[in-house]
């Protein structure tokens, strides 16, 4: 394993990260999102050792197909101007990870609920107390509509018409379709 080479995630490795579909134990979770295809495994050395991890727990994550090296021309000048203590050129663009794939958002009652009641305590501050534990009766679409009509009534009497209006829109944005 080569310490003056990055080593970056693989698709599949967004995969657990994101849904935590495989099981890693915490510091080789934390392992694996540090590979971020920028910094030569020596750079990352220290945080590995904080984390109790060796160089063999990278090989075993390239086993398992979470991370590859990054070797393109412009590493392997780095490779050799750390050697020679010479300056190393731009990064390439290659070897640079895109971000991760964006995951499909779904709309779920839960999310819609969670954004309502963060817009709540934005728009009523401690005046949302009522409607915050009247939310825990909310376990279907029909008595969503009933609490968000009760929130609505609630925020045109603090913050007018319009601002309810935007409320009631953007939380209806967030439900699935019935």
């Amino acid at each position: 394993m080569d310490l003056l080479l990055p080593y970056a995630k693989t698709d599949l490795a967004w995969d657990v990260i994101r849904g935590r579909s495989v099981a890693l134990d915490a510091a080789m979770r934390a392992l694996l999102i540090m590979m971020d295809g920028k910094r030569p495994l020596r750079d990352l050395l220290p945080a590995m050792k904080a984390l109790s991890l060796k160089v063999e727990d990278v090989h075993a994550l390239m086993e398992r197909g979470f991370v590859r090296p990054c070797v393109t021309a412009n590493a392997q000048q780095r490779r050799l101007a750390s050697r020679m203590a010479l300056p190393a050129a731009e990064p390439d663009e290659a070897c640079v990870p895109s971000p991760p794939p964006a995951a499909p958002q779904q709309k779920s009652l839960a999310a819609a609920k969670f954004y309502a009641l963060d817009q709540l305590a934005r728009i009523l501050g401690r005046a949302d107390e009522p409607l915050r534990l009247a939310s825990r009766e909310v376990v279907d679409r029909g008595t969503m509509d009933a609490w968000l009509r009760r929130c609505r009534q609630e925020i045109e009497l603090v913050a007018g018409l319009e601002r309810a209006d935007l409320f009631a829109t953007r939380v209806f944005e967030e439900l699935p379709k019935a």
